[in-house]
């Protein structure tokens, strides 16, 4: 028998009714999430911490943005969420997933553990 290694997710998101669902159909899938709201919290988190998975929205407040957040982290899993269409984001590397919002459970899983495999 075979099991799966958990997953850990920095969920990085400004919008809590976004953050709180999210983390609440990542934890019940199985999945450790630590959540903050904002890319200078994820900065400040990621000095110390490390997750499996980088869970970024594009746009936040703050000094340090969704794409600012990707391109400084992209040695990790990072899965990049918007509600602008993918195209919009140039500035996406080959190794970096999207994910456009609004998205629904199955295809917010689907996403994470793809970036995570």
């Amino acid at each position: 028998m075979t099991t799966e290694k958990p997953i850990f997710v920095l969920l990085v998101e400004d919008e809590p009714s976004i953050r709180e669902i999210s983390a609440m159909i990542l934890e019940d899938a199985g999945m450790t999430v630590h959540t903050v709201a904002n890319g200078d919290e994820a900065e400040k988190w990621l000095e110390t911490g490390k997750a499996d998975v980088l869970f970024t929205d594009v746009r936040m407040p703050g000094k340090i943005s969704g794409q600012d957040l990707a391109t400084r982290h992209s040695d990790m899993n990072v899965l990049v969420t918007s509600g602008e269409a993918k195209e919009q984001h140039g500035w996406l590397q080959a190794s970096m997933a999207y994910l456009a919002k609004p998205y629904d459970r199955k295809s917010l899983l689907a996403a994470v553990r793809d970036i995570a495999a």
